[in-house]
């Protein structure tokens, strides 16, 4: 049986690894940096990751389902830790053997029952298979505003530390959490900082009677119908966090489970001390001056952009997409499935307002599943393959997400664990 090639050796790309392994299903892994980690690996040249960044999920709930982050970490792991912890899942697994770094794919093509994909630097090979693990950080969706600003303007995956901020007037714009984290290393060092923000978002506290707020949740078992209730709004506002319009925040125009959360209260600390001031939404450049929305104006000598990411595979064919709201995009069933090729995969490309790796973990199951029922000829896995061209499955149930293109993949973490546990015993039956 011929392999089926894992494209990342981040953590989706890892947790996929382990399934595809103890599933006895031939594999290879190619990642273009050179160790494990993706993102996580703040010493290659084309990662996100900055000085300053931590887990905003605790390592309780963060690690995958069959490697619990250690019990000596911190709450909140950085970003060096959480490197340490994906190398040594790797190792534990025994997945290094199975790498190639240093190889970046350039393109992937289906030819008949296999996919033919070409390498930069190295000789094209056939795989039975592909299955895409490259995480979503990679490409950048930078804002369109009116103007020309002449000093610096970079996005926020070029940010690593809070050097640049020397001596210089920085706005940020995006709230965010990587956006709040770098606004708070600027609210330390710049000569004065700012943070724009289009919209206001809801700030929650890392800890609630302290314990991490999610553990707080979980082990509390409070359902997401009682979070999203005037009543924790108001627990919110008046108790824990404050009125943010008291900081120069504009008020949430959604509720409290309708976009992602930013855990983040030194941004809040920073905003009532002074050392950063808030501003509504940019409406042109002129020079080094920015004018907002409200009509204020300031001199800026730095602009980062934390403004997201778009989901893109430049390496897949035009044949794997779809077009959505007038863009090329990947169609897929329950986030996994291309609805096009049978064995082309893609894992880690959702997201959720919650702690991720154990999800990646069984999204790389049912993977392995469906190989499994595909190769024994399974009659779960053929309806399957009927219900993949057409079912549009419900992964976020009550909760109705603001219009962004982030919260395009979201999905409610409960129901999707649910939807593909059930997927999985069926393909296992």
């Amino acid at each position: 049986m011929e392999k089926y090639l894992i494209i990342g050796a981040g953590p989706a790309g890892l947790a996929t690894a382990v399934a595809l392994k103890k599933a006895a299903i031939p594999f290879e892994v190619v990642d273009a940096g050179q160790r494990v980690g993706g993102i996580w690996d703040i010493e290659r040249g084309d990662t996100p990751m900055y000085q300053s960044a931590h887990f905003i999920s605790s390592k309780t709930l963060s690690g995958f389902l069959d490697f619990p982050m250690p019990e000596e970490y911190p709450d909140y792991p950085n970003h060096q830790l959480v490197q340490a912890y994906l190398e040594s899942y790797a190792a534990h697994h025994q997945l290094h053997s199975s790498i190639a770094f240093r190889t970046k794919v350039i393109r992937a093509e289906p030819t008949g029952e296999h996919w033919i994909v070409a390498f930069e630097g190295r000789e094209p090979k056939r795989y039975q298979g592909v299955i895409c693990a490259t995480g979503i950080t990679w490409h950048l969706n930078l804002p369109a505003i009116e103007g020309n600003f002449d000093e610096t303007f970079i996005h926020s995956f070029s940010y690593r530390d809070p050097s640049l901020f020397q001596d210089k007037r920085v706005l940020i714009i995006g709230g965010g959490n990587s956006g709040c984290d770098i606004a708070c290393d600027a609210a330390r060092v710049a000569k004065k900082a700012f943070i724009s923000l289009r919209r206001g978002y809801y700030f929650l506290p890392k800890y609630t009677l302290g314990m991490p707020s999610d553990l707080f949740k979980h082990k509390h078992k409070l359902p997401n119908k009682y979070l999203d209730t005037k009543i924790s709004e108001w627990l919110l506002n008046k108790v824990l966090v404050g009125n943010l319009e008291n900081y120069g925040l504009p008020k949430p125009d959604h509720g409290l489970l309708e976009s992602h959360p930013i855990m983040n209260s030194r941004l809040l600390h920073h905003l009532g001390h002074g050392d950063i001031v808030a501003k509504k939404d940019v409406s042109r450049f002129q020079g080094k001056a920015v004018s907002f929305v409200d009509g204020s104006t300031e001199e800026i000598d730095l602009i980062i952009a934390a403004t997201g990411y778009k989901r893109e595979f430049p390496f897949l064919p035009e044949s794997s997409m779809t077009s959505q709201d007038d863009k090329r995009e990947v169609d897929l069933h329950l986030e996994i499935f291309s609805r096009q090729y049978d064995n082309l995969f893609f894992v880690g490309g959702i997201e959720v307002a919650s702690a991720v790796f154990g999800l990646f973990s069984l999204q790389g199951s049912v993977v392995a599943a469906a190989i499994q029922g595909k190769g024994k000829g399974k009659t779960a896995y053929q309806q399957f393959l009927q219900e993949r061209q057409s079912k549009r499955v419900d992964l976020v149930g009550k909760n109705k997400y603001i219009d962004s293109m982030r919260h395009k993949r979201y999905v409610d973490k409960a129901r999707y664990q649910h939807i593909l546990q059930q997927q999985l015993k069926s393909f296992q039956q």
